[in-house]
């Protein structure tokens, strides 16, 4: 196939940092040393917790890094190597043995969260306050609010080993085989061999056949293999409902609340108030088909281009537009974002092997993270370098925390990524002078929004309906297919056509398999961060030292907590209703222009 060269193609990261190769003997090292050293932990404080001072429940705690540490880091590598390489056998091996290892360990230390929720009131009470204990208390205090829904040690450890053959086993299988996907499309005249990805981003061609042919054989190719994807998903389901059932939560979604410490209401209010304002989506598409010229829009030409919006972004100018932005919001932003680049963290081409899509990753706090693109040289990719160095920056300003207390809760997590996008796209609208060029930018931003906002609203509401089916009975893929176009019917109402093809969507949303009900956290992110940004622009220079504070906290406290630094308050619906007004003026801006 000829491609555009993008000057992405020879951006490989370096993560010899980490380890050299396969071969590494590190590799065994580390297995072997943090299997020694989590048998020592067993034998130093199992049964033993409650007779701890404060002081030596600290030093558990920090043994408990030290053993966890180097396994994240062989984890981080090997989930990095895979990326880039999902079909090398080699990989897949050693994958399978880190996992298999990494879990044993794992279970050796399962006694612990277990043995500390179990403590008597009189017992706990000794640890509560303790300064030696500052740095864990809101792990403490999570765990022990938690405790309710741990089973015994013994039933931890089966699910444990079971997962590596059932939902673990699961996922797996999805991730190779969409990742197996290849396509002949034609093209200008060629049939060519394409992924996933190339095709999906013919989303954005021009040429409307083009959008509508792609997307027709893109989702037929899930509907082939609707045989296995729909067991996988039933499965999956099924597997998450009866952990549900055994924890004594009260909802499929509860798990993820309780993970986020998020109360079901405030996040049931999130999806309402969403929910509520799907006519603005309705509203923007009807634009766009105006500003498109077309009667008969359909879901391929949501992300249709303008004619302004073709332009095409060689990688080296994304990232000085991408440095300029940090650099017009913050220095430290900037150095930091800059930091990537120079250090060679970041896999930038597209390849046939290579997993989709873009994401940021980080281990531990003395490490900086990997971001991996897949750089096409579309305008949504330069938001996208944007977002996920967002990631990195968070990452590394939660750096000075434990560990423990490093890797930021998922509704939050997604702050600094689509803030950074915000100053990207604020950066370029000041720069630009043609109502044209506006008109495309306005028209990429809002999309972008509700992509990640209502879209993901939208995913979980499938979510929420499918596991309550499932969880009633096997559906099957006609079924979900149904609940689906349900949900596309309530989010685009009359604004476009739906083609039968895209009632197999939703079996090719990975989060959906992989991580159930993650999806709201984009949703809870992105209205969170309008709120944040309407901040910034009222409070100027004063609003930077809170933020960085915020970001700055990773997990050491709970969200509520976290986002009041900033004065927000997530569980008033309210709250969420300021940041759709944010969006509503977006949409009024455009149609400004339109008219």
């Amino acid at each position: 196939m000829t491609t555009q060269i993008t000057g992405a193609e020879n951006v490989r990261w370096d993560l010899s940092e980490l380890f050299s190769g396969l071969d590494d003997p590190k590799i065994n090292t580390v297995l072997d040393e943090s299997r020694q050293q989590a048998e020592a932990f067993v034998k130093q404080y199992k049964g033993k917790l409650g007779e701890l001072t404060p002081e030596e429940l600290a030093e558990a705690y920090a043994s408990l890094e030290s053993i966890s540490g180097p396994l994240y880091r062989l984890g981080q590598y090997i989930h990095l190597m895979y990326a880039v390489d999902t079909a090398d056998d080699k990989i897949k091996a050693m994958l399978a043995k880190i996992e298999q290892s990494s879990s044993t360990t794992s279970n050796l230390l399962v006694f612990f969260t277990l043995e500390l929720g179990n403590l008597s009131d009189e017992t706990f009470a000794r640890f509560e306050g303790a300064e030696a204990l500052s740095d864990f208390a809101y792990k403490i205090a999570k765990q022990r609010k938690n405790a309710r829904y741990n089973l015994s040690e013994k039933e931890e450890q089966v699910i444990n080993l079971k997962d590596l053959n059932g939902s673990n086993a699961h996922q797996k299988l999805y991730g190779e085989l969409t990742a197996s996907f290849s396509f002949e499309f034609e093209l200008d005249g060629k049939v060519q061999t394409m992924n996933g990805d190339q095709l999906r981003a013919l989303r954005q061609h021009p040429d409307a056949d083009v959008r509508r042919r792609a997307m027709e054989m893109f989702f037929s190719r899930y509907e082939d293999n609707a045989l296995v994807i729909n067991h996988l998903y039933n499965s999956l389901v099924k597997d998450h409902g009866i952990e549900v059932d055994i924890r004594g939560f009260d909802s499929p979604i509860s798990t993820m609340n309780t993970h986020n410490d998020l109360s079901d209401e405030a996040i049931q209010a999130l999806n309402d108030v969403t929910t509520e304002s799907y006519s603005l989506v309705n509203r923007y598409y009807k634009l766009k088909a105006k500003l498109l010229g077309v009667d008969d829009m359909t879901l391929a030409d949501i992300y249709a281009p303008l004619p302004q919006s073709s332009k095409f972004f060689p990688y080296d100018e994304a990232k000085a537009l991408v440095l300029e932005g940090f650099k017009s919001f913050d220095d430290d932003f900037h150095a930091m974002a800059k930091a990537m680049f120079d250090e060679n963290r970041i896999d930038a081409p597209v390849g046939p092997k290579k997993r989709g899509g873009a994401f940021c990753s980080s281990s531990t706090p003395d490490l900086k993270p990997y971001v991996l693109l897949n750089y096409t040289g579309k305008v949504r990719d330069v938001s996208t370098m944007a977002h996920e160095l967002g990631h990195a920056i968070h990452a590394m300003l939660s750096s000075e925390q434990k560990l423990m207390n490093y890797h930021s809760i998922l509704p939050l997590a997604e702050t600094a990524s689509i803030f950074s996008e915000m100053v990207l796209t604020d950066s370029l609208l000041k720069k630009e002078t043609d109502v044209e060029v506006k008109k495309s930018m306005l028209t990429g931003k809002l999309e972008d929004i509700f992509a990640s906002s209502h879209r993901q609203n939208m995913f979980s509401s499938f979510e929420i309906a499918s596991h309550a089916a499932i969880n009633s009975e096997l559906q099957s893929p006609q079924d979900l297919c149904d609940i689906y176009t349900n949900e596309l019917k309530k989010m685009f109402g009359d604004s476009v056509k739906f083609t039968p093809e895209y009632a197999w969507e939703w079996s090719s949303i990975p989060h959906i398999f992989n991580v159930p009900f993650y999806v709201y956290a984009y949703n809870f992110g992105n209205l969170l961060v309008f709120a944040l940004y309407q901040q910034f622009l009222e409070e100027g220079e004063s609003f930077k030292p809170k933020y960085k504070k915020f970001l700055s906290m990773g997990s050491s406290a709970s969200p509520a907590d976290i986002t009041a630094v900033v004065g927000a308050d997530i569980n008033h619906p309210d709250f969420w209703r300021k940041s759709l007004r944010y969006i509503e003026s977006l949409v009024d801006q455009l149609q400004a222009l339109v008219d």
